[in-house]
């Protein structure tokens, strides 16, 4: 018997429980396909808390605080696991290509200043001393320079590694069956391996937590996603920093490939990339930087995020039921917040303090 045991085994089922074993306790994680096959496969690694999120709040707040503790956090997967994650926090632009565009980005420059955020709003000629290859239509933008990327791939790799340095008893092809309940407390899970018995249980599983909480008549908003996302060479189109506008982005990463995406489409539970989405990733980068139409398609592939209601996940424990908590509903966020999620998880499974989740509560939808 575990002393926790941790149900999906995507970027937040890994961060989990790594971080639970790396504070002495015995884990379990389980996941019915493979590591990271879903939301956390279909990511282009982005690590941009100011430019994700709209508004100053509680959503922001948890980006950042994750964004300044992944520099330790990477390095220690690194060593753990004897790899690189390729992590890179070496700025980003966010542009404007017409006049709409521009009041939005200088509203939102306004408030991140305000607040005391490292942004700058630059005109166009300052943008391609940034990055040059920059199209002559953008007209301003905001350039972060402590944002970034890291290789989701490589960081999935590293953390399955790590979990079995760690010592985390890792499960995969092990699909639940049924929630295992004993005196109004959850006790762990029915599996098609057998049962699974542990102290704590945490549902990470994504897209899927929906599913997984109706077996114990628990209704939770956490719906799938779909996120269509490419990649083409860069051989030959030497960008430097990562770009974002309203209709894609674009992000050059370390292993010769250029990141480009992404779709967001109500598919159910589908995750087949689509020639609708194929084209709408590809038109929607091509006026930020023209010298794309000649890059070479390498790949492309989809996976279904887990959204909720609000837009906010889902942290914490389960109202009416003792040993459960859910993490989950990180949406296109789960990258960026795995490392805030897997400590503040952690910190309640120890404490049983909920004050530093109170915004995430999934309380907030059940009573």
């Amino acid at each position: 018997m575990s002393d926790c045991l941790v149900v999906g085994g995507g970027i937040i089922g890994l961060s989990v429980a790594y971080e639970l074993s790396r504070r002495g306790l015995a884990v379990t994680l389980i996941e019915q396909g493979d590591w990271g096959g879903q939301a956390s496969s279909a990511a282009a690694g982005m690590l941009a808390p100011l430019k994700e999120f709209a508004s100053p709040g509680p959503m922001l707040d948890l980006g950042m605080e994750s964004l300044h503790l992944y520099p330790e956090w990477a390095q220690e997967l690194e060593e753990r696991a004897s790899g690189d994650v390729q992590l890179s926090l070496e700025g980003l632009v966010t542009v404007a290509l017409n006049g709409q565009e521009r009041e939005q980005l200088q509203a939102k420059h306004h408030w991140q200043k305000e607040a005391g955020h490292d942004v700058h709003l630059l005109e166009s000629n300052e943008l391609r001393d940034i990055e040059p290859l920059l199209s002559e239509q953008v007209v301003a933008g905001i350039y972060s320079p402590g944002e970034g990327h890291i290789n989701n791939r490589l960081l999935l790799r590293s953390l399955v590694t790590a979990c079995r340095v760690q010592g985390v008893t890792l499960l995969s092809g092990c699909v639940v069956s049924g929630i295992a309940v004993k005196a109004g407390r959850v006790v762990g899970v029915e599996t098609t391996s057998g049962p699974i018995r542990a102290d704590q249980t945490v549902i990470a599983s994504g897209a899927w937590a929906g599913i997984m909480m109706q077996m114990l008549d628990v209704a939770i908003p956490v719906r799938p996603v779909r996120g269509q996302i490419a990649a083409v060479s860069s051989v030959g189109i030497p960008l430097r920093t990562v770009i974002f506008g309203t209709s894609g982005y674009i992000t050059p990463k370390k292993d010769g490939k250029i990141v480009i995406g992404a779709t967001e489409d109500e598919s159910g539970f589908q995750r087949e990339v689509t020639m609708a989405g194929l084209a709408s990733i590809l038109n929607g980068v091509m006026p930020y930087v023209p010298a794309l139409h000649a890059a070479t398609f390498l790949e492309a592939w989809g996976g279904l995020r887990p959204a909720t209601a609000d837009g906010k996940p889902l942290l914490g424990p389960v109202p009416g039921w003792e040993g459960l908590s859910l993490a989950g509903g990180h949406f296109r966020n789960g990258i960026l917040l795995s490392p805030i999620t897997a400590k503040r998880i952690a910190d309640y499974i120890e404490s049983g303090r909920t004050d530093k989740i109170e915004p995430f509560l999934p309380s907030r939808f059940l009573s």
